[in-house]
C-alpha cells in the first residue's frame, strides 16, 4: 500500500502545479498542462494519472485530448472522471505496487 501524500509530494517535486483530488475515496492527481513527447513530437496538455484500479485496469493515465495512432496507444476510449472526459488507451500491465512518478513514466510509453 502507498501513501498518497508521499507520492504526491514526489509528484508535485516534478510538475508543481499538479493537484491531488479524490474519487470514489481513490486518490487521484490532476497534471495540468504537462509537457511530454507523443510519436517523436512535443506535446502539452493536461493529464490525469489514477494509481489504483479503474474501468478493468489496475491503474489508468487519462489524457486530455486522443493521441489516436500515436506510439503503441490502441482503442481509446472516453471517460469521465472528476466531472469532467478524458481518453484513455487500452495500456495495461502499469501496476499500481510501484512510485507514481515511475507509473506515470510506464503510461506515457503508451504514446511514446
Amino acid at each position: 500500500m502507498t501513501d498518497p501524500t508521499a507520492e504526491f509530494a514526489a509528484i508535485q517535486a516534478m510538475h508543481p502545479s499538479a493537484s491531488l483530488h479524490t474519487e470514489g475515496g481513490n486518490p487521484v492527481v490532476l497534471l495540468p498542462n504537462f509537457k511530454f513527447r507523443a510519436g517523436g513530437r512535443a506535446v502539452e496538455m493536461a493529464l490525469l494519472l489514477y494509481p489504483s484500479a479503474h474501468s478493468g485496469y489496475v491503474t489508468r493515465l487519462f489524457f486530455e485530448r486522443k493521441l489516436e495512432g500515436v506510439g503503441k496507444s490502441q482503442n481509446w476510449k472516453e471517460h469521465t472522471v472528476l466531472s469532467r472526459k478524458w481518453w484513455a488507451p487500452s495500456w495495461k500491465d502499469v501496476v499500481a505496487a510501484q512510485p507514481w512518478t515511475s507509473m506515470l513514466g510506464a503510461h506515457l510509453r503508451a504514446v511514446a
